[in-house]
C-alpha cells in the first residue's frame, strides 16, 4: 500500500473494518448483496476490459512487491545475457497469468462440483473467516501507526 501516513491507514483500516463486518452479516451494505448482481446488465470485451482495469490498478502495487526483485535480476544480467532477461520476464508473466487463467477455465466445472450457493455452509463459513481476517488487517493498519 506504500507510506499512506496515519490518517490514510486509519481510512483504509476503516474500510476493512466496514467490509469485515459485512462478511461477517453484522452489518448490511445494501450496493453489495448477491440479491443486486442479478440486475447487472454489463458484458462483453468492454465489460471485461473495465474489470481488468481497476483489478489491475488496484493490484499493480502488491503484483509489484514481488516482481521488483525479479525485474532486479533481468536488468541486471539484460545486458550481457538479454535472451535471459527477457526469458525471466516472460516465464514470470506465465506463471502469474496461469492462475487467473485456470481460475476462469475451470470455475463452472468447480461450481458443479462444489454446487455452492452463498447459503451452503462452506460458503458461509469461507465468508465467516474473510470477514476475521479482513477485520485483523484493519487492526493490524491501527497498531502500525501507533
Amino acid at each position: 500500500m506504500g507510506d499512506v501516513g496515519k490518517i490514510g491507514n486509519y481510512f483504509v483500516a476503516a474500510i476493512f473494518f466496514v467490509i469485515g463486518l459485512h462478511l461477517l452479516e453484522v452489518i448490511t451494505i445494501p450496493f453489495l448483496g448477491a440479491a443486486n448482481q442479478p440486475r447487472m446488465k454489463r458484458k462483453g470485451a468492454l465489460a471485461a476490459f473495465i474489470i481488468g482495469l481497476l483489478f489491475g490498478v488496484a493490484l499493480g502495487p502488491c503484483t509489484f512487491a514481488y516482481m521488483a526483485p525479479m525485474l532486479g535480476i533481468a536488468f541486471s544480467v539484460a545486458s550481457t545475457r538479454p535472451l535471459l532477461a527477457a526469458s525471466l520476464v516472460l516465464f514470470y508473466a506465465i506463471g502469474h497469468c496461469a492462475v487467473i487463467v485456470l481460475a476462469g477455465t475451470f470455475t463452472s466445472m468447480l461450481q458443479r462440483y462444489l454446487n455452492w450457493n452463498e447459503r451452503s455452509k462452506g460458503a458461509v463459513l469461507l465468508k465467516k473467516v474473510c470477514g476475521a481476517l479482513v477485520i485483523l488487517g484493519g487492526v493490524y493498519l491501527i497498531l502500525t501507526v501507533l
